[in-house]
């Protein structure tokens, strides 16, 4: 089967959960997963062409995926631009959207501004972890809450993230999967 990357960015966690459930999924159908944070700078993310799929994803804050996401495309969008590929994306905008939609339009900006067209796109609700969050920015995300008719119940965290399309979207990735046969090294 295929070895697939997974790198992506996440700043309280919830990217790094649905990158991990797909990395699970994707094993559970037979793939090499590696997964690797972007968090750290492009230092340590293997590059594409060790791998015949790349997933990427990010969260999305103040409207915008993680500058190591860009960087990591542009200095591999050839190889990218020539493999099968995948991207996600984690907001609240997304919270409570149809599977697979991009509700404010934050994986099109991502890609036209990267002149890179992923072969798998898919945006996911995020979580409010708001008994991680200082009192700053629970104080911030809870005002932004209520403006978008999410949760406001701070003394708890929240999921919004609809895991049913987590997986579809990992068995999307399969699909794009080209079929080959590793050494052992990679099973």
């Amino acid at each position: 089967m295929s070895r697939i990357l997974i790198a992506f960015a996440s700043h309280h966690g919830h990217t790094r959960k649905i990158a991990v459930r797909i990395g699970d999924h994707l094993r559970g159908l037979g793939h090499h997963t590696e997964l690797a944070s972007l968090d750290d700078g492009l230092r340590n993310i293997p590059p594409p062409e060790d791998y015949d799929v790349v997933v990427l994803g990010s969260r999305v804050e103040v409207g915008r995926h993680a500058p190591t996401l860009a960087e990591y495309v542009r200095a591999n969008r050839a190889e990218l631009s020539e493999m099968p590929t995948a991207l996600f994306s984690v907001s609240m905008a997304a919270a409570g959207a149809p599977p697979h939609a991009d509700p404010a339009g934050y994986l099109a900006k991502q890609c036209d501004q990267l002149a890179w067209t992923p072969t798998r796109r898919a945006a996911f609700g995020g979580g409010l972890p708001y008994r991680q969050y200082n009192w700053i920015t629970r104080f911030v995300m809870k005002q932004i809450s209520r403006r978008a008719g999410h949760s406001t119940d701070t003394s708890r965290d929240h999921d919004f993230t609809d895991w049913a399309a987590v997986r579809s979207f990992a068995v999307a990735i399969d699909a794009i999967c080209p079929r080959v046969q590793h050494t052992a090294s990679y099973v």
